[in-house]
């Protein structure tokens, strides 16, 4: 943790610094001196980005291992508690044991070169368990040589995917996770222009539809995405020393991180997820095609209608090289718009007071361009399917494996009126 805290110090230093810079070009600087200073704080905030980014790859490492060190605390424990005189008889959570189990089953499995000849029958017996759940999530045939990863390597993947891409991650949007891929309808309502009408003494309501409500239907499919098969050394798997869980559940979970994501923020709803960029109205087109304004920004804020812009996933989502440009936007005070938060405490970076998740599908500011999206995200539905699946190629990478991550996910926006982009000139 002291190296984690040492880098946040040192990114929040870089910062400061930084700004300083900023800070001491004024309209009368000359023209020359003021360039040199932008380029020079453009240089110290790459820099402070490159500490920040290394710093949480640190913290995402230290928790991983926390975790994995209280999920071998776990086990030793209860094999302990097993071994004490009379608990041959105690009564186990069925649900748990059957986890427990198939996770065993499933590190074997990878630890033999995916060769089911060289397991037990329990092991064969509780893989078979999860080959029906494949089946359950599958419309069409069984996955031959694919089975769902356990619960601790799912949480691992999906900490990595949301480290790729705020789309993958729970807190951002709304996530709705089925145990099978069957069409979801998801019904909708907005009622934020409805009103009471005003009611006179022995006057009857009026009954001409008015009043009525209108719910509308997005309907929520499960697309299938699949990571490039993975070269996977079987020496890992068999040293039983060596976190494999943990390093596979990060390859696997960046590559679904950065394709679902992807599809989550610009995907063209066409056999795959409408993206919410793709199905957001423009709120603002931008007066340029290359630059950013404040009143820009307060402009695509107040194209939201106040119902949606409070609560916890209201927030802005941009690519980091637009990040760059609006660190240096001030407003009428002289006050930045943008605020690194605090990193030393992990306070999200903030545009005129509201976070902002740093998003690399969007699209960079240029003619045309939608860079930055506004509104509240609870308003975004992410569909996932169970957990994801592993398939294992044996004599194609003989000796080693080849490993391959597979993932159903579907998105869509439940109200249009919540999320809306900014656009630039032509």
């Amino acid at each position: 943790m002291s190296k984690i805290k040492e880098l946040r110090e040192r990114a929040k230093t870089i910062e400061t610094e930084a700004r300083s810079i900023l800070d001491s070009v004024t309209d009368k600087t000359p023209k020359a001196e003021a360039e040199a200073a932008h380029q020079k704080f453009d240089t110290m905030m790459d820099e402070r980005d490159s500490v920040v980014a290394q710093a949480d790859r640190e913290e995402r490492a230290y928790k991983a291992a926390q975790q994995e060190e209280r999920r071998r605390e776990t086990r030793e424990r209860e094999e302990r508690e097993a071994q004490r005189p009379g608990q041959e008889e105690r009564q186990h959570n069925p649900a748990q044991a059957v986890g427990d189990e198939y996770r065993e089953a499933f590190r074997q499995y990878l630890a033999n070169g995916a060769d089911m000849s060289e397991l037990d029958r329990e092991a064969r017996e509780a893989l078979r368990a999860g080959a029906q759940e494949i089946r359950a999530q599958n419309t069409g045939t069984g996955a031959q040589g694919g089975f769902l990863v356990p619960t601790t390597l799912a949480n691992t993947i999906n900490i990595a995917a949301a480290a790729h891409g705020p789309m993958m991650d729970g807190t951002i949007a709304t996530e709705i996770n089925l145990a099978n891929g069957a069409p979801f309808d998801m019904p909708m309502v907005d009622d934020t222009e409805a009103e009471m009408d005003p009611h006179a003494e022995g006057e009857e309501g009026v009954d001409d539809d008015s009043g009525d409500i209108v719910i509308g239907k997005t309907q929520l499919l499960a697309h299938v995405m699949k990571t490039p098969w993975i070269k996977w050394s079987f020496e890992l798997a068999q040293d039983s020393s060596f976190g494999f869980e943990a390093l596979l559940g990060q390859l696997i979970g960046e590559r679904i991180g950065r394709t679902g994501n992807r599809w989550l923020t610009v995907g063209s709803g066409v056999n795959e997820p409408l993206g919410f960029v793709t199905g957001a109205p423009v709120g603002h087109a931008a007066g340029s095609a290359a630059a950013l304004t404040f009143d820009d920004i307060i402009d695509l804020e107040h194209s939201i209608d106040p119902a949606y812009r409070t609560g916890p996933k209201v927030r802005f989502q941009m690519h980091d090289q637009t990040v760059k440009a609006l660190r240096k936007i001030k407003d009428a005070n002289g006050r930045y718009l943008w605020s690194d938060g605090d990193v030393t405490k992990g306070v999200t970076p903030s545009l005129n007071g509201k976070p902002v998740s740093f998003n690399q599908a969007m699209a960079k500011i240029g003619a045309s361009a939608k860079p930055i999206s506004f509104g509240d995200f609870s308003q975004y539905y992410v569909r996932k399917v169970g957990n994801p699946l592993i398939g294992v190629a044996r004599e194609k990478f003989f000796p080693n494996l080849g490993i391959m991550g597979v993932h159903r996910i579907d998105g869509a926006p439940g109200q249009t009126k919540a999320i809306k982009t900014l656009q630039m000139a032509a």
